[in-house]
């Protein structure tokens, strides 16, 4: 894990160097003997409100349209972000805002450089900083100057919308959106479950843009959790892409960061949408961060904005229920992630009008059961895993989530591995004994993140070493080995050939060997790879 903690009053040029932080002139260092401050030595106590622009992102699902609506836009509150007041270059005192924005400082000026007070995009309970990974990681701010007289300063970040794009000396609320956003979904954990959250830090720049590449140039990609950064990267590109309203893009890859930190995702990540059939921990983890959002937010349509050529457009979906008129998950089961995201929505909600639905639990027990079964558990981290660890919870009745698991065309799971579900079941394929040969039936033309391209196979430790390989003489073929709740091991290094990787076993554990493939050409692999597991 890469985190870096700068301390603030390190990075106070940069802050107030920012092109979003409004009006202020404080100089960077050996700027403590200008004028401005006061120095008379005696206390004050210095007050106001920190607020920020908030603009909705619409999506209708009966049009299959929507935007972001800054008509509506409203002021909020920017609740517990550090707020400092400052003498030139020098901290003399922060606090916090309270959950109305307000704050209450009392400062002592000394010497005579110019006064300030400044909110940083950065809360402290839990600790998120938004940074620009464009600009050496700085900590995004709003501030303004004043003198020793001033007693109220209220500080204001605006959206900086003119109508077809953005002024950007004006479009101070995005680092503000993106915390606040963040900051609701882990308030709504801690409220129900103490949670020590680690470090959170957050990239966002006007510069990031949906293109791979140098990352401080702004090249992200998408905006995405970073499993190996363990950080969160959103989108900023005025006219291309901007995320920092998509509140339920922000909650979706703040779900990442908690299974990363505090749960577990064996998802193997790539390219996705409604309606394909991918690999079971693709599909949880997905539908996951897609019902996270729409139960911590709360908001059932999940709506995401986008530039089409000149127009600010949105796709979306609504975790209540699906369209009728063109349906989004028209292959329910394990492997949808619309089928994860609307079952795990109504496991939530309380609406209990279907039939189907008769289900209303709290969000204590998503965050028991994946901060615990669904973490340790031997199989991987698939909708069976967490169905199985969710009916072993006090007070959740097996036959009404079964009904609910019916109407998604899921079976009654009752193993982690999802016995009860057929198609589910199939993918794992339990080993007699070592030492194992056998054929692997994997189908190309697919994306190596499809369910067609993976198969598991499940073996029991001896407490010797295994040997694991994987071999196709003419296709890329990988394979990854995981026990004790992780991956242990990984071989993808050649485009053909065999994948070999070693690993100790515990007597009586179980691991799991996932087969992925990288054939581009539709049909059965000819012939089939050969997966063979011997002991050392």
């Amino acid at each position: 894990m890469d985190v870096t903690r700068k301390p603030t009053r390190d990075l106070t040029c940069k802050v107030l160097a920012l092109a979003f932080t409004l009006a202020l002139t404080t100089a960077c260092p050996g700027d403590d003997d200008d004028g401005g401050g006061g120095g008379n030595g005696e206390p004050v106590t210095l007050s106001g409100t920190v607020t920020y622009d908030f603009v909705p992102a619409v999506y209708s699902p009966s049009t299959r349209r929507g935007t972001l609506d800054f008509a509506q836009s409203s002021k909020r509150p920017v609740r517990n972000a550090v707020v400092q007041v400052r003498q030139g270059t020098r901290v003399l005192v922060d606090g916090t805002t309270d959950q109305q924005g307000r704050y209450t400082l009392t400062y002592t000026p000394s010497g005579s450089g110019a006064l300030s007070v400044v909110a940083l995009a950065k809360t402290t309970e839990p600790e998120i900083q938004i940074e620009d990974n464009t600009d050496n990681n700085a900590i995004w701010a709003v501030g303004d100057n004043i003198t020793a007289t001033v007693t109220t300063k209220d500080l204001h970040a605006s959206h900086g919308w003119a109508g077809t794009n953005y002024t950007a000396s004006r479009r101070t609320a995005a680092p503000f959106a993106i915390l606040d956003s963040m900051y609701t979904a882990s308030r709504a954990f801690m409220d129900v479950r103490p949670v020590n959250f680690p470090l959170l830090k957050v990239n966002w720049s006007p510069n990031n843009m949906p293109q791979p590449g140098s990352k401080p140039q702004g090249r992200i990609g998408t905006s995405h959790f970073s499993f190996t950064e363990n950080e969160i990267y959103v989108l900023g590109r005025d006219g291309v892409d901007t995320d920092e309203f998509d509140a339920h893009v922000i909650v979706h890859e703040w779900g990442h960061y908690f299974e990363a930190n505090l749960s577990r995702a064996d998802s193997p990540g790539g390219p996705h949408s409604s309606g394909d059939i991918l690999d079971p921990r693709l599909a949880f983890g997905e539908g996951y961060g897609n019902a996270l959002a729409s139960i911590l937010l709360p908001e059932p349509i999940y709506a995401d904005t986008y530039w089409d050529a000149s127009t600010l457009v949105a796709f979306g979906f609504d975790a209540e229920s699906e369209p009728t008129a063109r349906p989004d998950d028209p292959k329910k089961g394990a492997f949808s992630e619309m089928s994860v995201f609307r079952l795990l929505y109504d496991l939530f909600d309380s609406g209990t009008n279907e039939s189907y639905d008769m289900v209303s639990y709290n969000l204590g027990i998503f965050y028991d059961v994946l901060v615990g079964p669904q973490k340790s558990t031997p199989a991987l981290t698939t909708v069976g895993s967490f169905i199985n660890g969710f009916i072993a919870q006090p007070g959740v009745s097996t036959a009404d989530v079964y009904l609910l698991l019916a109407h998604y065309n899921i079976g009654s799971i009752s193993s982690d591995f999802g016995d009860g579900d057929t198609q589910l079941r199939a993918i794992y394929t339990n080993v007699p004994g070592i030492p194992y040969t056998t054929e692997v039936p994997l189908v190309g033309g697919l994306d190596y993140n499809k369910r067609e391209q993976n198969q598991y196979y499940v073996f029991t430790g001896t407490g010797r070493n295994m040997t694991i390989s994987a071999n196709h003489a003419t296709e890329d073929v990988g394979i990854e080995v995981y026990g004790q709740g992780r991956s242990l091991a990984e071989s993808d290094i050649g485009y053909t050939g065999t994948e070999t990787v070693s690993i100790p076993t515990q007597v009586d554990a179980r691991y799991v060997v996932v087969v992925y493939g990288f054939n581009e050409t539709a049909g059965n692999y000819r012939p089939f790879p050969t997966l063979s597991i011997t002991s050392q």
